[in-house]
């Protein structure tokens, strides 16, 4: 019989940050992941499989009550309209400011939601839910403007164009509606999860995977900017805005570059960062959002790369861009200093100037 093993001073501290990163960017930190996690950071630092006590999670939870604290899981919220929250001036101009920035003068028109399926939510981030049930997963937004304008979210059309053109593994779609997508669930771990107890051959498969990926990706060449379903273009930052579809770059990046109110006494500034964006490179099929959180791996193998709401047509830097922003914040030295390596070409100026524009808009 193995001897039950318990996690040092050092490890405990690691799994701490583990668990506090993980509750921050919204996952629900269930017992079992916890579970999982130390069992991983045994085997990495011990060189052996780990064997834990039964209740190691909870006594491990016992002595961090605020720790404990957090992982409380939310309630499942409900279709039925809630009474309406009254908005102060400020917050009412800041929600009109958004929903401008997406949507223009078309916002889409009210909508009853469905009732949302019971099971168990798996993530969490403002008005956004993710519930595993009945071996699926549904993704859902409580938003009264759903995933968007359209009947089906671009993700929906995203992931059929993906599986249909590629050999990367995304999730099949099993049914969409205006603010939800129902998916197969597919087993595993993000790779924000597993990389801290990946070993470095793992480390470099995945990375080795996720090139190859990107190459399939930037073989599929567009002839304008915008989503795959038809809409525009979209920018992912705090005031999240769309544009477009746009006919030429030099379109897009007037476009890009100009923020809400723009002085006409500015107009030289502007001009010059959109001369420095690259006017040349092609239009490629993007992701849009390569994060350590959308890529999911299972024995030190990516088995499915996730959240393709963004994904459309975009200059081929824009990936290499957003990819960096996604995973360089992970581990400088053994993940953000690779991330380069996985592209053909390295958009170093625009990764400058777009987290600048970001600041800005």
């Amino acid at each position: 019989m193995q001897e039950q093993q318990q996690p040092s001073v050092k490890q405990e501290s690691q799994i701490v940050d583990w668990i506090s990163k993980e509750i921050s960017s919204g996952t629900i930190v269930r017992r079992d992941l916890i579970y999982w996690y130390t069992q991983n950071i045994l085997r990495r630092d011990n060189g052996v499989e780990a064997t834990l006590g039964p209740d190691f999670a909870d006594d491990f939870l016992s002595r961090r009550p605020d720790l404990a604290k957090a992982l409380v899981l939310p309630p499942l919220p409900s279709h039925a309209k809630s009474a309406t929250v009254r908005l102060n001036r400020l917050e009412q101009r800041m929600q009109q400011d958004r929903r401008q920035a997406l949507f223009g003068d078309s916002p889409p028109p009210p909508r009853q939601p469905a009732p949302y399926p019971e099971g168990d939510i798996i993530y969490r981030c403002n008005d956004r839910y993710v519930v595993l049930h009945d071996n699926k997963i549904t993704k859902y937004s409580t938003n009264p403007d759903g995933m968007g304008a359209t009947d089906h979210p671009n993700e929906a059309t995203a992931l059929r164009f993906v599986k249909a053109k590629t050999t990367i593994p995304v999730p099949e779609v099993l049914s969409s509606d205006w603010d939800r997508i129902t998916l197969e669930y597919i087993e595993g771990h993000t790779l924000q999860q597993a990389w801290p107890v990946l070993t470095p051959d793992q480390r470099l498969d995945i990375l080795d995977q996720l090139r190859g990926y990107i190459a399939q990706l930037r073989a599929l060449k567009g002839t304008q900017l915008g989503r795959l379903d038809g809409q525009g273009v979209v920018v992912p930052s705090i005031m999240m805005r769309s544009g477009g579809p746009f006919a030429t770059l030099s379109e897009f990046h007037d476009w890009l570059v100009k923020p809400p109110k723009r002085l006409q006494s500015q107009s030289m500034y502007w001009h010059q960062i959109t001369a420095q964006l690259s006017a040349e490179c092609p239009i490629v099929f993007t992701h849009g959002d390569i994060a350590a959180r959308n890529i999911m791996v299972r024995d030190g193998k990516i088995v499915a790369l996730l959240d393709w709401e963004f994904g459309g047509w975009y200059p081929e830097y824009w990936d290499y861009v957003f990819t960096l922003r996604g995973l360089d914040n992970m581990d400088w030295e053994t993940l953000g200093l690779n991330i380069p390596s996985l592209f053909a070409k390295r958009y170093d100026l625009e990764y400058i100037l777009i987290g600048f524009i970001l600041t800005l808009s």
